[in-house]
């Protein structure tokens, strides 16, 4: 929905509705007892004004503009024929769609005390004359108050609009940083894991172990594969797609191992037990990012992964590699995976010192 006023949306039908008043009019001035065809001439003139200046009902400069020759166009026709009244039903919502209200008020104001003024005067101030000019002057109350009510409507619509916009806009930029965040701990890693197997591959002497390097590989790439069609069908993991995160995470750790020639292990404590999806995928992503950093920063001959069922969810990756430095700024990986976890309703912690290697433990409570 756009942010634009009610009344653009229906601008068609003020169009419509100024025809036929101006028709109408048309009409009254000539069914008049004496003809007065300065009413016509300023009839016409209003109606120029209005298809060249008025019809885009902008609230800007150019309503000013025509709302500064209408108002006393359509004064000066009811001064010289007062059936003309009629064209008070398509000034006063224009006095509101094109004006903010403040102005707007004052514009019904001096108006509707323009209208009384002639009233008076072509009566000769006379009682009757006086007591219409009173109505019409009494009457500048109840127009201001549904004009402001007519206007917060409007307001309100518009402000629903602009929220829905910000809300959209929100939501593609929270699925868009998803899917950055699940495009680099999947295929970033498994390309980057790819090369180094093909690099190993190329300058192994033993055939046995290129052979070896070039399946995970081709394993690798499979995996890659699947992950792309089920990031395009919206669905879970392909590690989590008719299993476990248990299995999952020790298919993971398994790899690894067998890629980098290290010891690899993963362990369960407590109950397995079903979790939330968007905490599956989550632990999933943050054992996918921590493996992937040990393969290529770590130099890591340990690593163990802990995924504990106690109270709530928690899972701990350890490595007894190189580590870093807490000076040492976090590439988008690190920083992803705590968005993630935060996105989630948990907690990230990764602890590391040169020569110390690196812990990352993630808490999630049950949902």
């Amino acid at each position: 929905m756009s942010s634009d006023d009610a009344w653009d949306r229906t601008k068609v039908a003020w169009h419509v509705a100024f025809a036929v008043f101006a028709l109408v009019s048309v009409v009254l001035v000539l069914a008049e007892d004496r003809f007065v065809p300065a009413a016509l001439v300023l009839l016409a003139v209003l109606c120029v004004w209005y298809w060249r200046v008025g019809a885009p009902l902008a609230r800007d400069a150019r309503g000013v503009r025509y709302l500064a020759v209408a108002i006393p166009l359509v004064i000066a026709m009811f001064a010289l024929v007062p059936a003309l009244s009629v064209l008070f039903f398509t000034l006063y919502p224009h006095i509101w769609s094109l004006l903010e209200p403040r102005l707007a008020i004052w514009a019904t104001a001096l108006t509707s005390l323009s209208i009384g003024t002639v009233v008076l005067v072509s009566g000769s101030f006379s009682e009757n004359s006086i007591g219409a000019a009173v109505v019409i002057f009494l009457s500048v109350v109840p127009a201001v108050m549904l004009g402001l009510w007519i206007a917060r409507i409007i307001s309100q619509s518009r402000e629903r609009a602009e929220l829905a916009v910000a809300s959209h806009e929100a939501g593609v930029l929270t699925e868009r940083e998803r899917l950055a965040r699940d495009l680099h701990d999947t295929l970033a890693q498994g390309a980057t894991s790819v090369l180094l197997l093909l690099r190993a591959a190329r300058t192994a002497t033993d055939p046995v172990a290129r052979d070896h390097h070039l399946a995970l590989a081709e394993q690798t790439t499979s995996e890659n594969l699947a992950e792309i069609r089920a990031l395009v069908a919206a669905l879970t993991p392909v590690e989590l797609n008719g299993a476990a995160l248990p299995a999952a995470l020790e298919r993971l750790t398994s790899r690894l191992g067998r890629e980098l020639g290290l010891s690899a292990s993963m362990t369960v404590h407590g109950t397995y037990r079903t979790l939330p999806p968007n905490h599956e995928v989550t632990l999933l992503r943050v054992t996918q990012e921590a493996l992937a950093n040990v393969r290529k920063h770590a130099h890591a001959s340990l690593v163990t992964v802990s995924l504990d069922y106690s109270a709530g969810v928690s899972l701990s990756i350890a490595d007894d590699g190189c580590g870093f430095s807490s000076d040492t700024p976090h590439g988008y990986g690190l920083d992803g995976l705590r968005d993630r976890v935060r996105a989630a309703g948990g907690v990230f912690d990764i602890r590391s010192a040169p020569g110390s290697g690196v812990r990352v433990h993630v808490r999630l409570e049950d949902a």
